[in-house]
């Protein structure tokens, strides 16, 4: 049997000069997923609250009434997963 190297080499393709255009987009496309983490992690904090409030006992017309403020915070998470 013939033995195969365990090693393997990789090369990497050096950038010679910096493509402004790639760095414009990837910064563009940073702040956006950015953008979406932080408002998923809001809304997230929002429902977490208002299953705590549903458990202890809250009326659940109370609490689909605060989650209907947060309407427009799902909508913004939308779109920029759209604009992806």
């Amino acid at each position: 049997m013939k033995r195969v190297a365990a090693e393997t080499t990789i090369r990497y393709r050096s950038i010679d000069e910096l493509d402004s255009d790639l760095l414009t987009t990837l910064e563009g496309r940073d702040k956006r997923l950015y953008a979406i983490v932080s408002k998923a992690t809001r809304y997230r904090n929002v429902l977490g609250n208002e299953i705590k409030h549903l458990r202890a006992g809250s009326a659940p017309e109370v609490v689909r009434a605060h989650l209907a403020q947060w309407e427009l915070l799902r909508r913004e998470i939308k779109r920029f997963a759209q604009d992806l």
